[in-house]
């Protein structure tokens, strides 16, 4: 049993994996500062609900962009499993050339996406991850990383709106039925949220003119779903893409430990 976590900006994800085989995953905020004490708890009752037993785990790789909660879970599986998490970055061998000037500030979860995406469809391709930032990461037709783009987010981008005026409310953030809105409540929604999907396909036209015409758009992220009923840009929508890249890293760094 293999244990991926994929901790971002809000939310860390727990992939449980067996064998291999995606089983199923847990969540919780990440934006509330926990122990290893509090960590503890919450995975023992994410493995109860499962019936999953923690003292079963054989591994843990950690994916994250947010390094006090990285350190507190590596603390937490060191105290109470005796187990030393994998934690992802551009500095370890993920098994492809990372062309940044600095490896190591490219984010876990955008190493994890293109990994994710380069053995499940090859290149070219981008990947596009609708998260509390959107990112556009980029294989060429040869299957190598290109690097990539990073964009606010649709919730980021709706935060400072209502941040910044006095008087605009605070609105659940969907598609409303009509673009030209007859109160205020609808006119924000139809702003933020046709915003997001003409940044997006507009993005994805530009990327194209490098990656290739027919590259490939692979979705993933809280928001992603929403986005894809107002386009026909996203061929593959794939909300566990950052996990199962996790594990292909995992698995690749402990096979290369064995030659």
């Amino acid at each position: 049993m293999l244990l991926v976590i994929d901790i971002g900006n809000t939310n860390a994800v727990f992939g449980f994996f067996l064998k291999g085989k995606f089983m199923l995953d847990r969540r919780m905020s990440s934006k509330v500062k926990r122990t290893e004490d509090e960590l503890f708890i919450l995975l023992k009752h994410f493995c109860e609900q499962s019936k999953i037993s923690p003292e079963g785990l054989q591994g843990v790789v950690i994916a994250s962009v947010v390094p006090d909660a990285t350190l507190s879970f590596s603390k937490m599986f060191k105290k109470y499993l005796k187990l030393s998490p994998v934690i992802i970055s551009g500095t370890m061998d993920a098994g492809i050339k990372i062309p940044y000037d600095d490896p190591a500030t490219l984010g876990a979860d955008r190493i994890c996406g293109v990994i994710a995406t380069l053995q499940k469809f090859g290149g070219p391709a981008i990947i596009v991850d609708f998260g509390t930032a959107t990112t556009y990461d980029v294989l060429s037709s040869k299957g190598e990383y290109l690097g990539g783009v990073i964009a606010p987010g649709i919730e980021t981008s709706a935060a400072e709106l209502f941040k910044r005026t006095a008087r605009l409310p605070r609105t659940e953030l969907l598609f409303p039925a009509s673009i030209i809105a007859t109160n205020t409540k609808n006119a924000i929604q139809s702003g933020v949220m046709f915003a997001a999907v003409d940044a997006f396909e507009g993005m994805v036209r530009r990327l194209r003119r490098t990656a290739g015409k027919y590259a490939t758009v692979v979705a993933t992220g809280g928001y992603a779903s929403l986005i894809s009923e107002m386009t026909s840009e996203i061929k593959y929508m794939e909300p566990n893409l950052v996990l199962e890249g996790a594990r292909l890293i995992y698995e690749h760094n402990i096979k290369k430990g064995k030659k």
